[in-house]
């Protein structure tokens, strides 16, 4: 009798240890699908609601996926947006009312000596750039603010200096045309036009009118011989037909003083003073070439 008493205590107790067993197993199971979506593929098929349109699902039941994956979240529906193009600003030339302004070189005899004040220069930005660099340097006097860069891409080029830059811009210096050498006062002058100044260009001017420009507070782009470099002009004749004058090693100068002995003039950043012979003599050789702002009024 008690020994059918201790077996049926011990199939209710094997069955109630099963259940506890079978139970502990579920609710591990579902722990670890909480945690870990995926890491039961018999749990993922029962709990988990069948795909639908429209649902985004990362990864299928045989990937590995990382703990904590967000749910499948609902796909927006794509709504077409009109994208217009962000308008790319221009440059819109200002030009001066007068096209081609013709300076009157005055016969007054200048005063013994006269400075400008509040005209700086700035560095190149490349070998032979030193006409731009000047153009606008001169310019940011008058208060018009160019872009360097913009203005050299703008000039017009040609193997004649007369009409436009000649050569490569970043090529050694010392060169002749049509070898690189750079641009005289014309187009520069019509470019600073453009931007609403009243530039001139001027040849075989006298050294008189130059200082009294100075005298009027109105800084002059010289056409030079630069330092140190011996002073030898010559003739060239470009593709077109036009002769004209040039010499290695043309360089500009903004002339912002003068007294009895000297020259102060702006090349690049530097600003210093030139004996007046020297100067005479190296603005002489390229015929006294030269861009000065006429008046309005």
């Amino acid at each position: 009798m008690n020994r059918i008493v201790e077996t049926k205590s011990s199939i209710w107790l094997t069955l109630l240890g099963t259940l506890f067993a079978i139970l502990v197993c579920v609710s591990a199971t579902g722990m670890v699908f909480l945690v870990y979506p995926q890491s039961s593929r018999l749990i993922q098929y029962l709990v988990s609601p069948p795909f639908q349109e429209g649902t985004q699902y990362n990864g299928s039941l045989d990937n590995k996926p990382t703990p904590f994956m967000p749910l499948p979240t609902e796909l927006p529906t794509a709504t077409p947006t009109l994208i217009l193009p962000t308008p790319t600003p221009t440059f819109e030339p200002s030009p001066t009312a007068v096209p081609e302004p013709i300076p009157e070189p005055s016969n007054n005899a200048p005063p013994t000596s006269a400075y400008i004040s509040g005209l700086y220069g700035s560095p190149q930005l490349y070998t032979l750039d030193c006409e731009s660099q000047a153009a606008v340097d001169w310019a940011r006097y008058y208060g018009v603010n160019i872009n360097q860069v913009e203005f050299i891409n703008r000039l017009p080029k040609s193997d004649d200096p007369e009409l436009g830059f000649v050569g490569n811009i970043n090529g050694p210096m010392g060169q002749v045309p049509p070898g690189d050498y750079g641009v005289y006062p014309g187009p520069i002058a019509k470019m600073l036009r453009d931007y609403g100044l009243n530039a001139a260009a001027v040849k075989n001017w006298d050294i008189n009118s130059l200082k009294n420009e100075i005298d009027a507070g109105r800084p002059v782009i010289v056409w030079i011989v630069n330092l140190p470099f011996k002073v030898s002009p010559r003739e060239y004749t470009a593709s077109n037909g036009n002769t004209t004058i040039v010499a290695p090693f043309q360089h500009t100068w903004i002339v912002t003083g003068y007294n009895a002995t000297s020259f102060t003039v702006v090349d690049s950043e530097w600003t210093y003073n030139v004996l007046t012979q020297t100067f005479i003599e190296r603005w002489n050789a390229l015929e006294n070439r030269a861009i000065v702002m006429v008046p309005t009024e």
